[in-house]
């Protein structure tokens, strides 16, 4: 069988965090001033962003702001590599880019914002790329804690599954700022988590929740 056909898919899940302070009387206004910047756009953005560099199309993107506070956004998607079986009704059920914010306000003088950015797609490109373009976005980057989770499914006849040097490269610029924690790694599977040195976070009540805290 020609290997062209070997058909895999990977999926990435990364969760990042951001603290903000408030108090009771102003809880609400942090949480729409943290939305005008974590809106719509800006999510819609990063989809369409990394859906490019994973040399994939958007079929369909979707969308919805919930009141008082969150966004959802969900891309289907298309590998462009024709020959590897790619068609938007294959697909359908198996590649998509969803994008979400999540609000922490349950904490006293504390909004700890979620986004969870799940990547699951056909094309041979290595999800892993998608960490190079969020590399490159001055706000994402400014997150407090960071977990990734990784899945590689499929009948592999082609024997490429090397995903360690993207995300060892990654992991390495992160280590001066991040106590990095490695939960397990392998070339199906693998978490890791990143939390921001206790003296460079900037909230400082927030420590505990993020390194006692957080799963």
């Amino acid at each position: 069988m020609n290997s062209i056909l070997t058909n895999t898919s990977q999926t990435l899940i990364l969760n990042s965090y951001y603290g903000f302070e408030c108090n009771e009387k102003n809880r609400i206004d942090v949480n729409k001033k943290i939305e005008s910047e974590f809106n719509e756009k800006y999510l819609n953005n990063i989809v369409k962003r990394i859906s490019k560099i994973l040399d994939t199309t958007i079929l369909n993107t979707s969308s919805h702001v919930f009141e008082p506070s969150g966004t959802s956004v969900t891309s289907i998607i298309e590998s462009n590599e024709v020959e590897f079986g790619s068609s938007g009704v294959a697909h359908l059920n198996e590649s998509h880019i969803s994008f979400h914010s999540y609000f922490e306000n349950s904490i006293k003088n504390i909004i700890i914002l979620r986004l969870e950015l799940h990547i699951s797609s056909c094309s041979r490109k290595n999800v892993y790329y998608s960490l190079n373009q969020l590399s490159s976005d001055n706000l994402y980057e400014t997150y407090d804690a960071l977990t990734i989770d990784f899945f590689h499914r499929g009948i592999n006849l082609d024997g490429n599954l090397n995903n360690d040097f993207i995300i060892a490269d990654y992991l390495d610029k992160k280590s001066n700022c991040y106590e990095i924690e490695t939960v397990i790694s392998s070339n199906h599977f693998s978490s890791f988590k990143l939390l921001k040195h206790r003296d460079k976070i900037s909230l400082s009540n927030i420590t505990h929740y993020l390194h006692q805290d957080l799963i």
